[in-house]
C-alpha cells in the first residue's frame, strides 16, 4: 500500500496579513464616505443673520434643521425639513377631515421620542424674516417638548476702529 503524505506545512501557515490590510482599507474608505455623505439638512441658499458670538455645534447627528421661507400674505412660514433623507414640506397647522392637525409638532414629537433628550432643532431662517413667523415655529417646538433650539447664523468679524 502506498502511503499518501501531506505536503509539509508550517505550523499556523495561514497568512492573514493581506486580509488585515484589505479590511483596514475598507474601514478607512467607509469612514471617509460616511463623513462626506452626512447632510446637515441646512439650506445654504438662505441668507442667515450674522452674529459675533455664535458657537459651532460639533454634533449635528442628533439635530433636525428647519429651513424657513417667508410666505406672502401670511405669518406662517414655508417649512422644509430633511426627514430620513428626503426634503419634506411641513405646515404649522392644517385642516384634515374637518379637524385641525399640527404636522410640524407631530414630526418633532416623534423625533424627540426616537432620539431622546439630546435631540436639538436648528432654525435656519432668512435674515429679514418677521418674528411672528418664527414665533409659530418656536411654539410648535415648545408644545413638542423640544428645549434645545439653535439658530443658524453666519459668523462675522469684529472691526475695531482705530
Amino acid at each position: 500500500m502506498k502511503k499518501h503524505s501531506m505536503p509539509d506545512m508550517k505550523e499556523g501557515g495561514v497568512n492573514v496579513t493581506p486580509l488585515i490590510d484589505v479590511v483596514m482599507c475598507l474601514i478607512i474608505f467607509f469612514m471617509l464616505v460616511a463623513k462626506i455623505g452626512v447632510s446637515t439638512g441646512l439650506d445654504n441658499k438662505i441668507d442667515a443673520p450674522t452674529t459675533y458670538l455664535g458657537i459651532k455645534i460639533p454634533d449635528l447627528g442628533n439635530a433636525l434643521a428647519l429651513n424657513l421661507y417667508p410666505k406672502a400674505g401670511t405669518d406662517e412660514p414655508q417649512i422644509l425639513v430633511n426627514v430620513k433623507g428626503t426634503m419634506k414640506e411641513l405646515a404649522v397647522q392644517k385642516i384634515e377631515g374637518g379637524k385641525t392637525v399640527h404636522p410640524l409638532e407631530e414630526v418633532l414629537k416623534d423625533m424627540k421620542k426616537e432620539r431622546g433628550e439630546q435631540f436639538k432643532v436648528i432654525v435656519n431662517a432668512e435674515r429679514g424674516m418677521r418674528y411672528a413667523s418664527l414665533q409659530l415655529v418656536l411654539q410648535q417646538c415648545a408644545q413638542a417638548g423640544v428645549t434645545n433650539i439653535n439658530f443658524a447664523t453666519k459668523k462675522t468679524t469684529v472691526v475695531v476702529p482705530g
